[in-house]
């Protein structure tokens, strides 16, 4: 066998390692994969899509207020109506990019030739940023898209494919409708048009143009009928808000090459992530550097060469250029992973340049260089997969740090544990919050337990007991050394006919889960002072108990509990505040504490609830006796919710609770 028919088949080996490398690095370990607020809520909305029948017009909200198209939303219900569970989206998104490292191949090899195509695809399947983006449950510009969209404007203005305009189009309404950040590549399209204007075909033009207008459509529609929220907060964002040039957006681009910056992942331990690997970060400098040659080669091609050549050259550079410039004037810092839209170009521009220098060197040298460059490549792609590799088993290790935030295995597992205790009966969470629209650990298990009966409740001030005999809680994570759920778990533990297990993380968090199977709730008020003839709220809230210290000093707080009943659920669309006012002798409101105990609309007819006051006392607050009252508000508009007779007439505004003595602290 010749040489070179030697060589030629061994690089093809070392080409389909490096495509299934990068297929395999975004799919495997799919619950080590982030799981925060986003990615929640995408799960949340797409699983509203897959199961409930909801089609959205609008996305999530971007960073500047306004709407996102759904695009994303409507691509990862589709693994979800398949499996209704996160992991099913993270495989899917993860194989999504891992088939743009196989697309990225086939780009280099058509418009370059197999060499090109070849180390492109070698440096995006091993990319430590590429791998950890590809894997999140949001995906934003998806690369295989972008391949698509540069693969068009090549067939269009580089093969004269005339109807590959269209495809064009299509792939430039779906950047955009998967994020925001796509309308960058408007220009891109724009300019091409401009420049080669004489060769533009005016069917396939007309014809993409229809395309781009009729998927946009009823988001334009949606925005029309709302009053045009979104517009206008484009425009304020475009035209009023003060901008300033930045170079983040090509400093990112530039990092987004290699494994720079990666360790901020690993949050406030990263000192110990960094610590466990080779100090070859270095090298991420080295890769830099070509990103910059590579950009100078390019402008020189893009002026020299066959017409072929010079076509491709320019428009790749747009594809580089025009979506960082955009992005280098901002009204706020850009986060790294908004510059996603350089890949895979910037990969492809680097191959070009090894390619271009090696096809340049006398034919005696090309065998040194062959070797040197294996020996790189295989440095550098070690090196890459250390960082990744590192990264993942740090998440895994140290799931709380902070910076990559916890992995979706541990909530999944205690998710799916207490699915297993509750065996069909509602599943009662207690985080620390109970609003999944903008908290994280409320978000995360309610995309978790979409299909399954569960309500939220805000573990630092409430605890919700169901009418029904047998009921599970999840609470947290618990921090090793104890947080605010202790006084709401202290009650929960105490309670009769609990069953109780934890899901450990390694560095010592945990998630509690509990299991209560008892149809009696007098256990529930144990320790409180109960409340003779019980008081009842005109929108049907009845106070049953309620518990307080006797005595209190300047500077404490005041704990405050509450033990309410629904009596009948309430009003759609209503919302109720509840407060706890120490006031003095002459009815003089000293301190308060109002709050919400766990969102209105999620009250059910029969639920015993639980809820925890704090009231702050202030510390130059005279010493003597103070009065401790509680009622209940509408809101926003802040209407008191009066207390009713048994005819249902208001008679009080608020339930005097007792009183309390101020001293001051014995020494």
């Amino acid at each position: 066998m010749r040489p070179a028919v030697r060589r030629y088949r061994f690089f093809g080996i070392c080409i389909w390692i490096a495509l299934v490398l990068g297929l395999f690095l975004r799919v495997a370990w799919p619950t080590l994969a982030e799981f925060k607020l986003d990615e929640a809520t995408v799960v949340r909305r797409a699983m509203a899509i897959a199961w409930k029948g909801e089609f959205p017009a609008a996305g999530m909200s971007s960073s500047i207020g306004m709407a996102n198209l759904p695009l994303t939303l409507y691509l990862t219900a589709i693994p979800l109506r398949i499996w209704a569970d996160p992991v099913a989206a993270v495989v899917f998104i993860g194989l999504l990019n891992g088939l743009a490292v196989v697309a990225c191949y086939g780009l280099g090899k058509r418009y370059f030739n197999h060499a090109v195509g070849g180390i492109a695809a070698f440096l995006f399947a091993v990319n430590p940023w590429a791998i950890l983006l590809a894997r999140k449950i949001w995906p934003r510009i998806l690369p295989l898209v972008t391949v698509a969209f540069i693969a068009a404007l090549l067939a269009v203005f580089v093969h004269r494919r005339r109807w590959a305009l269209v495809g064009a189009f299509a792939a430039l309404v779906a950047l955009i409708g998967l994020q925001l950040e796509g309308i960058a590549f408007i220009p891109v399209l724009t300019l091409c048009l401009l420049v080669f204007w004489k060769e533009v075909p005016i069917r396939p033009l007309l014809v993409g143009i229809a395309v781009f207008a009729l998927a946009l459509a009823p988001y334009g529609i949606h925005d029309a009928l709302h009053g045009w929220p979104n517009l206008r907060t484009f425009w304020e964002f475009v035209h009023i808000k003060e901008s300033f040039f930045s170079w983040d957006a090509l400093r990112h681009a530039f990092i987004l090459t290699g494994s720079a910056e990666i360790h901020t992942m690993a949050g406030s331990r990263y000192p110990e992530y960094l610590g466990g690997l080779p100090r070859l970060w270095w090298l991420n400098s080295g890769m830099m550097g070509l990103l910059g040659l590579a950009l100078v080669y390019a402008v020189v091609r893009a002026f020299r060469g066959t017409p072929e050549s010079r076509r491709t050259f320019l428009i790749l550079l747009l594809g580089f250029a025009l979506p960082v410039a955009l992005r280098s004037r901002s009204v706020e810092p850009i986060p790294l992973h908004y510059l996603i839209v350089v890949y895979p170009v910037v990969f492809l521009l680097i191959a070009a340049l090894i390619d271009g220098g090696y096809r340049a060197l006398p034919a005696h040298y090309r065998p040194a260089a062959r070797a040197v460059g294996l020996l790189l490549a295989l440095l550098w792609g070690a090196w890459q997969l250390a960082v990744v590799g590192r990264l993942f088993w740090f998440m895994d290790r140290y799931p709380t740090t902070g910076g990559y935030g916890i992995p979706l295995k541990y909530p999944r597992q205690a998710a799916l544990e207490a699915r297993q205790m509750a065996e069909g009966a509602e599943i009662v969470v207690l985080s620390d919050g109970a609003e999944p629209a903008f908290e994280e650990r409320p978000a995360v298990f309610d995309a978790l337990l979409f299909r399954y009966p569960h309500r939220l409740v805000d573990g630092r001030m409430s605890l919700l007991v169901p009418d029904a005999p047998r009921v599970a809680y999840i609470v947290g994570p618990v921090s090793p050394e104890g947080d605010s759920f202790g006084p709401v778990e202290t009650r929960l533990r105490g309670m009769a006919g609990m069953r109780e297990k934890a899901v450990s993380m390694p560095d010592g968090w945990q998630y509690h889960l509990f299991l209560r199977e008892r149809a009696d709730r007098e256990d529930v008020l144990a320790g409180l002072t109960r409340l003779s003839d019980p008081p009842r709220f005109a929108n049907g809230i009845a106070l049953l108990a309620c518990g307080m210290p006797q005595t209190a000093a300047p500077g404490d707080t005041l704990e405050v509990w509450l033990a309410w009943w629904v009596q009948a659920g309430p009003p759609p669309g209503s919302d109720y505040h509840f407060f706890v006012h120490l006031v003095d002798e002459e009815g003089h409101l000293r301190s308060q504490h109002d709050g919400v105990p766990f969102p209105t609309p999620s009250w059910r007819a029969g639920d015993l609830v639980l809820s925890r006051f704090t009231v702050p006392i202030p510390s130059d607050l005279p010493t003597g006796s103070y009065t401790v009252r509680t009622g209940l508000y509408t809101y926003p508009d802040i209407q008191g919710v009066p207390v009713a007779d048994v005819a249902g007439n208001p008679v009080e505004s608020a339930i005097l609770l007792g009183t309390v003595a101020i001293s001051p602290t014995e020494e």
